[in-house]
């Protein structure tokens, strides 16, 4: 009886990086990279926004991995258009534009421990 070959789906020393990630120097794990412009290194954060109308109320999120220029963009963004319209309700007024604020700023405290963006290698 023979011995069976190797198993040709194996993988191979250095595999490519998933999608979304690149390699980083050796010893070190693989980088996250910003969904908006590729740059590395990226921490995965989720911003939101709310809008308070009279009767009604909408909320939206953007997440996924940032790098600080990007993340800090997003960040901006979403808190002043809560700022500007998540107070129109009652109920916004007192609990979500306040939850919202407060999640925002936590998010933003993750992006700003970030070192500066280098553009990955492709």
């Amino acid at each position: 009886m023979t011995t069976p070959p190797g198993n040709p789906y194996a993988q191979q020393a250095n595999p490519a990086a998933p999608a979304g990630q690149w390699a980083a120097p050796q010893g070190h794990g693989p980088y996250l990279t910003c969904r908006f412009c590729g740059s590395a290194p990226a921490v995965d954060v989720t911003f939101r926004a709310h809008r308070g109308l009279l009767v009604l109320m909408t909320f939206r999120k953007l997440e996924g991995p940032m790098c600080h220029g990007c993340g800090m963009q997003v960040y901006r963004k979403l808190t002043t258009e809560t700022l500007w319209q998540g107070w129109w309700s009652p109920l916004s007024l007192v609990l979500f534009t306040p939850l919202t604020l407060l999640w925002n700023v936590v998010a933003s405290a993750k992006v700003k421990k970030l070192q500066a963006a280098v553009p990955a290698p492709y």
